[in-house]
């Protein structure tokens, strides 16, 4: 148990806050902290905390969620699909069932210093991590966009993101 706890607490210090100027370097591009929030449901109950990095000479970006719960595979699996359907409507749903279902069969349940790392690359492909190692690719320019839109609605380079997640 206290191994357990130490190898907890370790991984929420190497992965906690991040400082102003940190970048992350995806397929060769160097993308800069942009902006940090802590996603929480209710208001209160803390989910995640997430990293938002971006190209500042080009379109690609990166959000980095470091879990702060144990959350189930298929509750992954089923709020990703609620989220996508409030975003963008049933029709993409239909559009992208495909591409949704392959998300959510490579889910794995996570708990407390897991992380997963969502890019769109500057060739609009999405590629989804899981503790630095790959898991999905996503080919379709338009998905990936659309699922990155799950957490940064909207983002101006001059300003914050838009979050599309409840804060606490």
């Amino acid at each position: 148990m206290k191994k357990t706890f130490a190898t907890i607490l370790l991984g929420l210090v190497l992965a906690g806050p991040l400082s102003a100027g940190e970048a992350i370097e995806v397929n060769g591009q160097r993308l800069e902290l942009k902006a940090q929030a802590r996603a929480c449901y209710l208001g209160f109950v803390e989910l995640y905390d997430v990293d938002y990095f971006r190209d500042t000479a080009g379109p690609a970006s990166c959000v980095r969620l470091s879990y702060l719960r144990d959350i189930e595979a298929a509750t992954l699996d089923e709020a990703t699909r609620k989220v996508f359907e409030e975003r963008h409507g049933g029709e993409f749903v239909n559009r992208y069932r495909a591409e949704l279902e392959q998300v959510g069969k490579a889910y794995r349940p996570v708990g407390p210093g897991d992380q997963y790392l969502y890019c769109v690359g500057a060739d609009g492909a999405g590629s989804l991590l899981r503790d630095n190692a790959p898991v999905v690719q996503l080919a379709s320019s338009d998905f990936a966009r659309r699922f990155l839109q799950i957490w940064v609605k909207a983002d101006d380079p001059a300003d914050a993101p838009q979050w599309g997640f409840g804060r606490c």
